[in-house]
């Protein structure tokens, strides 16, 4: 026979996952995470640089919109650059194109991808795992062209328009010590923006952004400068 504390147990147990389902909670589900990307705008910019196909001589900038801004084959006349920056893209965008890239076997890749992740609230473990699968699949692929990873850019607090982006700074410190662990596992070279952009307190300076998040041309010009005396002279 069931006592009555044998019944209340009982009951509380029943009553249980009713509570949680009814406060938005359910036993072993994730929240869930947005890696989505291939939006309108997204579809458009990949087929635009699917008509022109990529060629082993070719040096491909890969990322988002800041790499997307970046006006590199005029900066690098001498240097058969292709620009492959799609704004808002994220790291499963980037993975999702690499194809029609990496068919051409092109002799360098130049990498920044992640502050967008980190702007959807992607955990940072996660990101790594989708970068290190983007490295992975480059080297296996394609294991003559130079891949050359870069670290993501601060951002400026103080000034940042975008309010999704406020508070990333120790997310985007953390992502950037996966990425230069990454570079020193596959034995990759590593431009370290970050270090190079962040002069107190881990900000983007004022003078060298438009909105907290995307360079001014004083911006491109440092990361430019960067290139011709360390990357591109060797």
């Amino acid at each position: 026979m069931v006592s009555f504390l044998e019944k209340r147990l009982i009951g509380k147990w029943l009553l249980l996952p009713f509570l949680l389902i009814n406060s938005g909670v359910l036993l072993g589900q994730e929240s869930k995470i947005d890696t989505s990307y291939a939006n309108n705008y997204y579809l458009n910019k990949r087929a635009l640089h699917e008509t022109v196909k990529v060629r082993p001589w070719n040096v491909v900038f890969l990322g988002n919109s800041i790499t997307e801004r970046g006006l590199w084959s005029e900066w690098f006349p001498s240097i058969p650059v292709l620009n492959r920056g799609i704004g808002g893209d994220n790291c499963w965008g980037v993975y999702a194109r690499l194809d029609s890239i990496l068919a051409g076997k092109p002799s360098m890749i130049i990498l920044m991808i992640g502050i967008n992740d980190l702007g959807r609230g992607i955990p940072v473990n996660l990101i790594l795992d989708k970068y290190e699968q983007i490295i992975q699949k480059i080297k296996d692929v394609s294991p003559r062209t130079r891949l050359v990873l870069q670290t993501v850019l601060p951002i400026n607090e103080a000034i940042i328009w975008y309010d999704y982006m406020k508070g990333k700074t120790p997310k985007i410190n953390e992502l950037n010590i996966g990425i230069r662990k990454l570079g020193a596992e596959y034995k990759l070279t590593v431009v370290d923006l970050h270090e190079l952009f962040s002069k107190e307190n881990d900000q983007l300076p004022e003078n060298m952004c438009v909105d907290g998040l995307h360079l001014n041309e004083k911006g491109y010009q440092v990361w430019v400068d960067y290139f011709k005396t360390n990357i591109f002279n060797k």
